[in-house]
């Protein structure tokens, strides 16, 4: 079964963790890292660029896409959606379709949000997306989280409305143990995790019919990442932010290059047959 790759493009100092810093040139060392990894395995996935990212950076968007691989859109200012009034979040959507339209010549087709937010309190967003010529959107977490995510939310990618079957929803991808749907398929999870728990919960999910949505960030390659980084505070909430995006990440590179040889991944495109 065809599985889904992703990578979010974005540098999360500058994009979460402090809105006014410069961008920093490990979003194309990584991304760089990130491709020649891919590369190797001769697996296309989906980049989900951020606007500003490709403002600054157009030379690795016509990279990711001259190798192949699907470009979608990550918003213009990683602004969380849940804090946007409707007009904000489309002017911001559109201005980052168009930088990414204007850099590949081809139509941007799949979107993700930032940090996931669309939620319960954000679902008008998807009307949004449709509106805009978005066919897919990989933005909704199935668990429960403080930051983001609807619990009860399908696990599998569906039409928003299957009476008009537009937009499609390809939500993160999870297991379900008691009752409760466990996040396992990027991103942090993937880099606490240990390697056999992903491998075993992929299967899972493929043996149940269903392709998995996995994510990361090409900055997550980078295990120096945070030694050169300034604090913004010594806080609680500071040192822990810190600590879960360091968690791990020597370990991101062998787990992706194993992931690559376990199972059968490519773009969302093609993953939905929107190939065509």
């Amino acid at each position: 079964m065809k599985n889904a790759l992703t990578f979010d493009v974005e540098d999360w100092y500058q994009s979460t963790y402090n809105k006014n810093a410069q961008v920093r040139n490990v979003v194309i060392e990584q991304t760089s890292k990130v491709l020649d990894i891919l590369n190797d395995a001769e697996v296309r996935a989906t980049f989900f660029i951020q606007g500003f990212i490709a403002e600054l950076f157009p030379q690795i968007v016509r990279e990711i896409y001259k190798l192949g691989h699907e470009i979608g859109t990550h918003g213009y200012a990683h602004e969380f959606i849940f804090n946007q009034t409707h007009s904000a979040f489309a002017d911001d959507l559109y201005t980052s379709i168009k930088l990414l339209e204007d850099l590949i010549g081809e139509k941007v087709i799949g979107y993700r949000a930032p940090d996931f937010s669309v939620t319960e309190q954000s679902l008008w967003a998807l009307d949004i997306l449709e509106q805009r010529g978005i066919l897919y959107d990989s933005s909704i977490f199935p668990i429960k989280n403080k930051r983001y995510g609807i619990p009860n939310f399908k696990r599998h990618f569906h039409y928003v409305d299957e009476n008009l079957q537009r937009l499609i929803e390809f939500p993160l991808s999870t297991i379900r143990i008691l009752g409760k749907n466990l996040p396992i398929s990027g991103g942090g999870y993937f880099r606490l995790l240990p390697y056999t728990i992903i491998k075993s919960a992929l299967k899972r999910i493929n043996t149940e019919g269903m392709p998995a949505m996995v994510y990361m960030h090409p900055y997550e390659f980078d295990p120096y990442d945070i030694s050169s980084i300034p604090r913004i505070n010594n806080g609680l909430s500071d040192n822990l932010f810190r600590f879960m995006q360091n968690m791990n990440r020597k370990k991101s590179e062998m787990k992706l290059r194993k992931l690559l040889r376990d199972f059968n991944f490519s773009t969302v495109k093609e993953v939905l047959n929107l190939d065509r």
